[in-house]
């Protein structure tokens, strides 16, 4: 969608949320009360991925230009420690051990106390009313339910995935909420979540406190107790929003871009622009010798990411970030490059690339500017689908398994891949993570493109190609997000490409180069942006090009 500046523009994979979000700018709220009204309804209704049992990562570039990043990103328990989970790798993904301190509403109560302009209670109340009175059961959501997800026996060591509506039909509370009568609802079905209405509606009335010490607190713990978890309501009083330092690039003199660091992964985000940024000539989007610079520089920033983990628990970490935005880092790595084959996979980072990288599929991004100057992007993740299958009975809470993206010591991967001791479990860390929320400004510091993904893994290569199309190619946010995506980070050694999209000559000429192509139905990720003209005062806003329901709404 596009638009002139009167209040500003908000986007998400959820068209009818970006209006929530258009609503509260139309009644002057800030682009912080609009993105939490956005991204509340965004977990009521695609609970699947995202909501308030999770958190994640904000990255604001304010009024006077500077920049503030915000990790609200789940936390493990005190008592979590890594021979809970010797034996049992499935422990990780699904049960009471695979939950963290969810940090979203933390996350929340700091962006309103900073940034917020209407009343707390007000940014509640359409995910209250959409969780009483309904919504419609989407395309969407019913292909979510058709795939695959993480191993239903948490005691085994088998890589087979079992079907989401095998072990949705036997969930008591998903159950009710999505087959009443032992059956799917049909596409446009509704559904309603009652309790979760009157969670909300505890916490707009009592404020972010209640969630972390009151009886909503009490009751999570519990479900994480009854199915084997070691959380304790220490655990969620003393949960801190942590205030980082964000990262940023240059890119060919003409933007500059700013991400999110450690744990989550702008670094790695901001290594790939990096080493991109030496190519001076454009070579067209999505030909040979483009697509080609471009895998070569997800590899070698894909193996970088093994260094990265909670800053908390890593002294040297800032420096380790640092060398990742230098301009000498992407020279040097640019020059290993070669123009017309690929290197031997130890050349590109040795004794990294074996590090497992998980990929995850819960996650959501949302971005909101405004007429004061305000721009967020945020990231907020359950981790896997349904995180942890835990449903806090009482508040309809669907619980994170963001354990399940750290590694565990002596436990490689179902690809065989060994952990990353930087990214090993233990207790109050917090895991590793893709998102990678970004901004870009142009060289006279003017605010022009914000934008993010979902997609575990995936969301790094995903940003990466939304962020060039708009520099190197002049894409507005439809077109950079409607262009094929491939994705490659190094482990597992394959290079995908989009079905439909890449001309087959090109993949048969990245064969002869040495990569590993396989083709995939479409884009494991999923993206949404914003732009701004300065000069003209026109935003565009545009949501996921290949899900049904997503968009973008400029006000």
């Amino acid at each position: 969608m596009t638009g002139t500046n009167l209040h500003g523009a908000v986007t998400c994979e959820l068209q009818s949320a970006s209006s929530i979000g258009a609503q509260i700018l139309k009644e002057g709220g800030s682009a912080a009360d609009a993105i939490i009204a956005t991204t509340l309804a965004v977990g009521t209704v695609a609970s699947y991925h995202s909501g308030i049992g999770g958190g994640g990562f904000a990255i604001v570039r304010q009024p006077d230009g500077n920049y503030r990043s915000l990790d609200f990103r789940p936390a493990a328990p005190a008592a979590l420690t890594s021979a809970m989970f010797i034996g049992k790798p499935g422990a990780t993904a699904v049960g009471g051990l695979s939950v963290a301190v969810p940090g979203e509403i933390r996350g929340f109560e700091e962006l309103h106390k900073r940034y917020g302009k209407l009343p707390w209670k007000r940014l509640f109340q359409p995910s209250i009313e959409l969780a009483r009175n309904g919504f419609l059961f989407t395309e969407d959501l019913l292909h979510i339910i058709r795939s695959k997800t993480v191993p239903k026996d948490v005691n085994s060591n088998s890589s087979d995935r079992d079907l989401a509506q095998s072990w949705i039909l036997t969930h008591p509370v998903l159950r009710e909420m999505y087959a009443k009568n032992g059956a799917f609802l049909p596409v446009g079905a509704t559904l309603t979540r009652p309790q979760l209405a009157h969670a909300l509606e505890i916490i707009a009335e009592e404020g972010a406190d209640i969630f972390y010490e009151g009886q909503l607190a009490k009751d999570l713990v519990e479900a994480v107790a009854a199915e084997g978890g070691v959380m304790t309501l220490n655990d969620l009083k003393n949960y801190k929003v942590q205030a980082t330092k964000p990262l940023s690039v240059d890119y060919k003199g003409k933007f500059k871009i700013t991400s999110s660091p450690a744990p989550a992964s702008g670094g790695v985000f901001l290594l790939a622009l990096n080493i991109l940024s030496n190519y001076p000539d454009i070579s067209g989007p999505g030909t040979l010798m483009d697509s080609h610079r471009l895998i070569e520089s997800l590899k070698f920033a894909y193996a970088h990411r093994t260094l990265l983990g909670d800053p908390s628990f890593i002294s040297d970490l800032e420096a380790v970030q640092n060398e990742f935005v230098k301009p000498a880092t992407g020279k040097d790595l640019h020059s290993q490059i070669l123009a017309h084959s690929t290197l031997p996979s130890e050349m590109y980072s040795p004794n990294r690339i074996n590090a497992n990288i998980k990929p995850d599929h819960g996650t959501s991004n949302i971005v909101v500017a405004d007429s004061d100057g305000l721009v967020i992007s945020i990231t907020t993740t359950i981790t896997l689908w349904w995180g942890s299958r835990i449903v806090v009975p009482s508040s309809d809470i669907v619980l994170n398994n963001s354990i399940e993206d750290f590694s565990v010591e002596g436990q490689s991967n179902h690809f065989g891949y060994l952990p990353t001791p930087a990214n090993y479990v233990k207790g109050n860390k917090r895991p590793l993570s893709s998102s990678s929320p970004f901004i870009i400004e142009d060289s006279e510091g003017r605010f022009r493109y914000a934008g993010g993904a979902a997609g575990g893994s995936r969301i790094i290569s995903c940003n990466v190609q939304q962020a060039r199309n708009f520099m190197d190619y002049g894409m507005n946010p439809t077109q950079a997000l409607a262009h094929h995506r491939l994705h490659d980070q190094i482990a597992p050694d394959e290079t995908h490409l989009e079905m439909g999209l890449v001309d087959e000559e090109i993949a048969v000429n990245l064969k002869r180069m040495g990569h590993n192509v396989k083709w995939i139905p479409r884009a494991e990720s999923v993206g949404c942006a914003i732009s701004y003209d300065p000069d003209t005062g026109v935003y565009q806003a545009e949501g996921e090009p290949r899900l049904v329901g997503s968009g973008g709404q400029v006000v």
